[in-house]
């Protein structure tokens, strides 16, 4: 079994692609997965976040978040979202990796016995 600080030490990455990256939008991010992925902190190996304008200056529904979660389990947790803001794909995909990570870690939980501790900073290796 790993040493207790070493299993918080947890690789997270954040790309994009035709999508500015403000200070704002990237604490967002970060109120993002701390609310919604927090809880699972000590079980997440990696976190990538990956966004982009699929139709560029043309609009619509173009905005996509990629999310991939690798907790250690037999398969990584891998959603998409397209939403017509970044800021909505960010938030519904999120929401959706939550309930996956809820769902899947459910039964490790109860047979490990094991509960989760929480994250207290997220910040994103440049």
């Amino acid at each position: 079994m790993l040493a207790e600080k070493e299993r918080y030490k947890m690789k997270m990455r954040l790309a994009a692609h035709g999508v500015q990256i403000s200070g704002e939008l990237k604490e967002f991010i970060k109120r993002r997965i701390y609310f919604s992925l927090g809880r699972f902190g000590g079980r997440i190996k990696s976190l990538s976040v990956r966004l982009s304008d699929i139709n560029g200056p043309r609009g619509g529904i173009d905005k996509c978040c990629d999310i991939r979660v690798d907790a250690g389990l037999s398969q990584e947790v891998i959603v998409r979202e397209r939403q017509k803001t970044i800021q909505a794909a960010l938030s519904l995909a999120f929401e959706r990796v939550e309930r996956a990570m809820k769902k899947r870690l459910r039964l490790t939980h109860r047979s490990a016995g094991r509960s989760a501790q929480a994250w207290t900073d997220v910040q994103f290796g440049d």
